[in-house]
């Protein structure tokens, strides 16, 4: 079993290594140079994978072999956020956040400008630090960072145009930026930076296109864009390849497993997911949120507590803690045992945070008090979990007239919009999505159900090649404000009409 114990202690790998750091940085290199050793490569591939202890071995006794490298500083920097960037524990990030300026000034001190190594290494530890400081809510600093790591990387790049490693973070960041929602335009608008997704998703491919030792790094990133960002579900032959060819690699196996359950492939999900090493690597705590997740899809609501429970106790982070409460609450909801289901429903405002999106719509209906209906939340986790026929025999046994609050008549009709656009029956997911359009003009709380279902229309008229009717619907998805998905359908829709001009 994954346990907690498996979990890279950052602490007490910083004890010993902070002294040796400390010494390092008063020590200016007498000759500086950048240069990969099979050792520090395979060190790379181990952080990749989320092999942080085998890395972090590898890195130090590269540091003590040649001290003047400055390749092992910029992957310690890089063991160090990704771990992170995962764990989302705060503790060590206060414990940590202070290296930044340390591996910073050790690559300073190296000096040696010539290299397209320097200020590619100086960029990507400002990004790494970047990312992490947004994690943490420190959105403001993380923008400085991100506005400094360009700076220094459009200047790799107008120095060094051939040095193709620059071009993974220039096309990861023209991506990012690229999407990003007006609720978090002052971003873009800080970093004097709009970004080009065509642009950043090119670069990209011309990084794993060049068999260079980031190629599985931009591959990844590529991934995730095509399937979060850019919403191009046909996509799915990349990450599916990688996974086969290292099935043991536990974040290609999450990877693969999450972007299945996207598209309602819960069956294979589980079996990717029951097949992931349980020791090989590093704990990765939110494997067993997913695999709650896919158990009760599947109705199995006992099993499925086993690792929402194991979830909230490893996860050092607030990111959904309070949907995995909301599940443990519907594990028992829907088996009527409504006492046990009220103690959970009372934890989920007091727990975690709504930064993600599916932690703003548990805290909002918490907040409200206003219960599911337990037929439609079991005709949602069939769908969602690609369990098409059960989820039709719920909805034949569910009454409109039985349902006696307007979301829950509005949830009716998306429900079966979202049922029915999934088993393929095109025309009437439509007219149920315009239903659910036109009877939510005048509710007293903005839900997600009318702006997803002008979204899902407008996916569907790109399909039959109707462009007039796909921008009226994507316009109106963008139109609905102050909802707890208004990020992403934003962002999908923006994309989506950017790519039909």
């Amino acid at each position: 079993m994954r346990t907690c114990s498996k979990y890279f202690n950052l602490k007490r790998v910083y004890s010993w290594i902070h002294p040796f750091l400390l010494c390092f940085i008063f020590c200016i290199p007498s000759h500086a140079t950048y240069y990969f050793t099979t050792e520090l490569e395979a060190a790379y591939k181990e952080i990749v994978q989320l092999k942080f202890t085998e890395a972090t071995k590898r890195i130090t006794a590269e540091q003590q072999r040649d001290p003047h490298n400055g390749l092992p500083v910029y992957l310690r920097s890089l063991a160090e956020t990704t771990q992170l960037l995962f764990s989302e524990d705060e503790q060590q990030y206060q414990i940590l956040k202070s290296s930044e300026s340390a591996y910073l000034k050790l690559l300073n001190a190296n000096n040696l400008t010539t290299s397209p190594y320097h200020n590619f290494c100086l960029a990507e530890v400002k990004l790494q630090w970047a990312f992490v400081k947004m994690k943490f809510n420190d959105e403001v600093n993380g923008a400085l960072n991100t506005k400094q790591a360009l700076g220094l990387l459009n200047e790799n790049l107008k120095t060094h145009p051939a040095f193709v490693p620059t071009k993974k973070s220039l096309g990861l960041l023209n991506v990012i930026i690229g999407s990003v929602p007006n609720s978090h335009a002052w971003i873009a608008s800080s970093l004097g930076f709009k970004g080009n997704i065509e642009a950043g998703m090119n670069m990209l491919q011309e990084v794993i296109d060049s068999k260079n030792i980031y190629l599985q790094e931009a591959l990844l990133f590529k991934i995730i864009a095509e399937q979060y960002i850019l919403n191009r579900d046909s996509k799915m032959e990349s990450i599916k390849l990688l996974y086969a060819k290292n099935p043991n690699n536990i974040l290609y196996g999450y990877l693969y497993a999450a972007i299945l359950c996207k598209h309602s492939k819960s069956e294979e999900a589980l079996t990717v997911i029951e097949r992931l090493p349980e020791n090989a690597y590093e704990s990765l705590a939110v494997i067993d949120y997913l695999h709650g997740d896919v158990l009760l899809q599947h109705g199995n609501y006992v099993e499925s507590r086993i690792y929402f429970n194991r979830f909230l106790s490893e996860f050092k982070g607030k990111n959904l803690t309070k949907d995995a409460t909301y599940k443990l609450f519907l594990s028992y909801w829907l088996m009527n045992a409504d006492a046990d289901a009220n103690t959970y429903w009372q934890k989920i405002t007091s727990v975690g945070q709504t930064t993600y999106e599916s932690d703003k719509y548990a805290h909002k209906i918490a907040q409200a008090n206003e219960l599911p209906n337990k037929q439609l939340a079991k005709i949602r986790l069939y769908t969602d979990g690609g369990l098409y026929e059960k989820g039709l025999e719920v909805f034949n046994e569910t009454n409109l007239s039985d349902l006696l609050t307007k979301k829950d008549k509005i949830e009716y009709y998306y429900r079966a919009a979202r049922l029915f656009q999934k088993s393929g029956k095109t025309k009437e997911c439509m007219e149920y999505y315009v239903k659910v359009i036109t009877l939510s003009t005048d509710t007293k709380n903005n839900y997600y159900f009318a702006p997803n279902s002008a979204l899902q229309l407008g996916y569907i008229y790109v399909q039959l090649k109707n462009t007039p009717q796909a921008k009226y619907y994507f316009n109106l998805a963008i139109a609905y404000k102050n909802h707890e998905y208004e990020n992403s359908i934003e962002q999908k829709a923006k994309i989506a009409l950017h790519e039909i001009k």
